[in-house]
């Protein structure tokens, strides 16, 4: 796993440890767990689509957004497959909001812990709250820096206070809770369950 590759090279090349080919636990949990009501939804860092369209197949309307052309075109081929209506776009979500808003619902799985620079994490927590609708709800997967891995690949990780400094000022914290990362490898990540609604 090279830093420097781009995600749509790592597409390409099918370097993406990240992808389960499913919907996340995680998520599915949240959802069913609150009951969630469906409205319009955004999967920020969608990848391939399996969140979007499992969104979609209980009633959202669902916006993806990634970065990677690649992902975003086996995500359409998903989406036709699965016959669920999914919008797929592709751009930089810290220079270009999405077409759609506003959302009620936001979800990331692994996209926000990407940001090393605390200015940048604060940028793209500020620009989800630009996209939800007032009481908009967020719910994060995010690398927890608890975890001492070693030389263990795994995802970036963050600490509590570095998740918390950055989405306080725009955000409720509903739950923020430990729990583990939906993996396909045997050994689970450690993540932050984060579950955050708008100011």
């Amino acid at each position: 796993m090279s830093k420097d590759k781009s995600f749509d090279e790592r597409y390409q090349e099918k370097d993406t440890p990240w992808e389960l080919h499913r919907p996340d636990h995680n998520l599915i949990d949240f959802v069913t767990a609150l009951s969630l009501h469906p409205g319009p939804a955004i999967d920020l860092g969608c990848g391939t689509g399996d969140n979007s369209i499992w969104l979609a197949s209980q009633g959202f309307t669902v916006t993806g957004c990634d970065l990677s052309a690649t992902a975003l075109e086996q995500a359409r081929a998903k989406a036709a497959n699965a016959n669920v209506s999914c919008t797929f776009q592709q751009g930089d979500f810290l220079e270009h909001l999405p077409a759609g808003a506003p959302f009620s619902f936001a979800f990331d799985r692994g996209c926000f812990h990407t940001f090393d620079d605390p200015a940048v994490r604060n940028c793209f927590v500020a620009r989800v709250a630009e996209i939800l609708a007032p009481g908009g709800q967020w719910f994060s997967i995010i690398g927890n820096k608890d975890e001492e891995r070693g030389d263990r690949p795994g995802p970036p990780q963050l600490s509590a206070w570095e998740v918390m400094a950055a989405v306080e000022p725009c955000f409720e914290v509903i739950s923020f809770k430990r729990g583990h990362f939906d993996f396909s490898q045997a050994q689970a990540p450690l993540a932050w369950l984060c579950h955050l609604r708008k100011r």
